[in-house]
């Protein structure tokens, strides 16, 4: 089964505010250990890209860890982010690379500008699905787990990027 998230917030910040903003989440979450850069080039197409490896604690309860693969103490994410400085985008990408075997986990980010262009569009679509775990009902058990898991943990984020603003002297 795949369950789905899709979250839209809009920020009253301007755009550069909240990208910048957002790269603090890596270093804010309390699950994410070690946030090391891989990769930074301007793409074929003028786009600041950046790519990230995260490693995570395994926040699978361990009730649910009946596939060997899950009984590790933490977990590895790539995310990847393309800025167009140009036409004011942002776009992340995340998956989860210790599972992909048994799992597909991954979040699509977009931060774009409103027509009120001091405020920012900050869009999440998030999949999850464990096709890989036997017997099929743990599978199930992960994915709502880590449904709900990623509606809070998303929420959280929100909130991060909501601190660093006004951290920065910035009025949400």
């Amino acid at each position: 089964m795949v369950l789905t998230i899709a979250l839209v917030h809009i920020f009253q910040q301007p755009f550069q505010t909240i990208k910048t903003c957002y790269n603090q989440i890596r270093q804010k979450d309390e699950v994410v250990k070690i946030s090391e850069l891989i990769d930074e080039h301007i793409d074929d197409h003028g786009f600041e890209y950046t790519k990230h490896r995260l490693v995570c604690h395994n926040i699978i309860p361990q009730v649910l860890r009946r596939d060997e693969a899950l009984h590790v103490p933490e977990f590895i994410i790539e995310e990847e982010c393309w800025y167009d400085e140009k036409g004011q985008k942002f776009w992340a990408r995340t998956r989860n690379l210790s599972w992909s075997e048994i799992a597909t986990l991954s979040n699509i980010i977009t931060l774009s500008i409103t027509p009120n262009p001091t405020w920012t569009k900050y869009e999440i679509d998030s999949i999850t699905d464990f096709f890989g775990t036997q017997p099929h009902g743990v599978g199930y058990a992960i994915e709502y787990f880590l449904k709900k898991y990623s509606e809070k943990k998303l929420l959280e984020h929100i909130k991060i990027i909501e601190q660093e603003c006004l951290k920065n002297n910035t009025e949400i």
